[in-house]
């Protein structure tokens, strides 16, 4: 592994002090469970490292003003652990639950699943399903994106080089909902997903007043299947309505073939796992 400067700061400011250079040579580092590989097999060569584990200011869920914020250095199993999850996303905490295994979640953190941008990320699809944004500090700004905006494609953010990634924020809805979270892949856990499905759902009464359903691994970035979402808004919840939209999200995304399967395999599995989650958060809605 080629050598680098790692650098340590105690504080949000002294970080962003070390990338306001605005350099890609200058890079952060969280968990370091994608980074360090990615230097390992020379997708990366950074110069410099600024470490993040230090400034507790990135870290904890927080509920704020009607919205749950995560801090971006939250790792993993810090994130399944908490109660405001359970109560309030429960759709991340079940990526969370099959995410890698118990010594990468313990290093792995929400900011840098996100910041590595691989469509196939576990946490990617139920943070916009929902409807999370990112925030990103800088010495010169802060700005708040929709995450939808935030991936240009695979392994490519909006991140600019002197920014940081502080935390993410996704409303409280205060009406009945449910979600469902499903990962496809060769093993439940600790593999890289063939699919994955998250659903939000909003009802009203035996209507669907709202529904969002996002897919992983299925596109050059985690999407919003927003035209299956459009023909499901304000109707009756039907098996023929569920079917409908399956089969349009299917249709919206654009997989590839791979080692791990095919592009056949994986739109006909949207189909099915769209159907069957719309289906499971009716139920826990």
């Amino acid at each position: 592994m080629r050598e680098f400067e790692l650098l340590q700061p105690k504080s949000l400011d002294d970080a962003l002090d070390a990338l306001a250079v605005g350099d890609t040579a200058v890079r952060p580092l969280a968990g370091g469970t994608d980074m360090i590989v990615d230097i390992r097999a020379r997708r990366a060569q950074p110069d410099v490292l600024v470490s993040l584990q230090n400034i507790a200011e990135l870290r904890g869920v927080t509920r704020e003003n009607g919205s749950l914020r995560i801090g971006a250095a939250t790792t993993i199993s810090d994130f399944l652990k908490n109660p405001l999850l359970l109560e309030h996303a429960d759709i991340a905490r079940q990526a969370a639950y099959v995410f890698a295994n118990p010594m990468i979640r313990n290093l792995a953190t929400i900011a840098g699943n996100i910041g590595s941008a691989s469509p196939a990320g576990d946490m990617l699809p139920p943070l916009l399903a929902l409807d999370a944004k990112i925030k990103l500090v800088s010495k010169k700004e802060t700005r708040t994106l929709p995450l939808s905006d935030f991936f240009l494609g695979p392994r490519k953010t909006a991140r600019r080089s002197d920014e940081l990634i502080s935390n993410l924020q996704f409303p409280i809805s205060s009406s009945p909902c449910g979600t469902a979270f499903y990962k496809l892949g060769l093993r439940q856990a600790d593999a890289i997903s063939l699919i994955s499905v998250a659903v939000w759902l909003e009802r009203d009464g035996a209507n669907i007043r709202d529904v969002r359903i996002a897919l992983g691994a299925v596109a050059p970035i985690p999407l919003r299947a927003t035209r299956a979402e459009e023909l499901l808004r304000g109707q009756p919840f039907t098996e023929s309505i569920v079917q409908q939209a399956a089969q349009l999200a299917s249709e919206e995304c654009s997989p590839i073939n791979d080692l791990r399967a095919t592009a056949n395999y994986r739109r006909r599995m949207v189909a099915v796992y769209v159907c069957r989650m719309l289906e499971q958060a009716w139920k826990n809605s």
